[in-house]
């Protein structure tokens, strides 16, 4: 049995195309969204070990907004009010 496909060669530059544009999306997705929250994703040392900060309870983050500094001052107010007592 014989299949004759009129245009072959115009329908696999179409499929190689689409084959590469969803190749291409599946790259490119992770690092604009990395990008938009400030987080670029890594592939080489994914499974890397963090260096500790020193703080035991969590992560420091590099950037600290003025809206943790706040929360940060009142945990450290109110542990002093009740260490007070």
């Amino acid at each position: 049995m014989i299949i004759i496909i009129r245009n072959w060669k115009k329908k696999a530059i179409r499929f190689l195309a689409v084959l590469v544009l969803i190749i291409s999306f599946t790259l490119v997705v992770p690092y604009v969204a990395g990008s938009l929250q400030d987080i670029i994703p890594v592939w080489n040392s994914f499974f890397d070990e963090e260096e500790p900060s020193g703080n035991p309870m969590r992560v420091e983050k590099e950037k600290s907004s003025r809206f943790d500094q706040m929360i940060d001052s009142l945990v450290f107010d109110l542990q002093e009010f009740y260490y007070e007592d």
